[in-house]
């Protein structure tokens, strides 16, 4: 399977093709980003995968949430990415535009706990903003309007616990 998937503006090209058969217990791939193959063997977790690189051994764990519409939400060590699996396709259906307008709510991409609130109801806020920050895997993630707009709604407050697809803020 051949998908492009965009991450922060840039596509990319990735292809996954199966190399031992999956099983409960995971399975192995060969993995070309851009022409680029590695193999990997991925289990799955609680909250995504565990993904071994069998050249290197390195081994990682990587949180997904799907948002929908091919958006996904994916938590690597250190790093929060939101990326979109064949945005074209979506565009050519009034992805983009319906994204845009319209209501956002902001939900927890995976259990956790907020640290820090950064916007406040009534709060104009602007597309990219820091909206909230929660804590998960030991690591916190700031999570960022999409759109501009103003806080409606939120409903949570620092130190409590959430579980994923909680929201955590609303923005018109």
């Amino acid at each position: 399977m051949t998908f492009e998937v965009e991450v922060n503006g840039r596509v990319r090209i990735v292809s996954v093709e199966v190399v031992d058969a999956p099983s409960l217990a995971g399975a192995a791939f060969r993995v070309r980003v851009d022409g680029v193959a590695h193999v990997v063997d991925s289990r799955p977790t609680d909250l995504g995968l565990s993904l071994r690189y069998a050249e290197s051994g390195r081994t990682i764990d990587v949180a997904m949430t799907d948002r929908g519409r091919g958006e996904r939400l994916i938590q690597l060590p250190h790093v929060l990415v939101e990326a979109t699996v064949d945005a074209r396709r979506y565009r050519r259906v009034g992805g983009a535009r319906a994204a845009a307008s319209g209501e956002l709510r902001v939900t927890a991409p995976m259990p956790g706990r907020v640290v820090r609130i950064l916007a406040a109801p009534g709060d104009q806020v602007e597309a990219g903003q820091g909206l909230i920050v929660i804590e998960a895997m030991k690591m916190e993630n700031e999570l960022t309007a999409a759109k501009a707009g103003r806080v409606k709604e939120v409903p949570v407050s620092p130190g409590q616990s959430v579980e994923a697809g909680r929201l955590l803020m609303t923005v018109e």
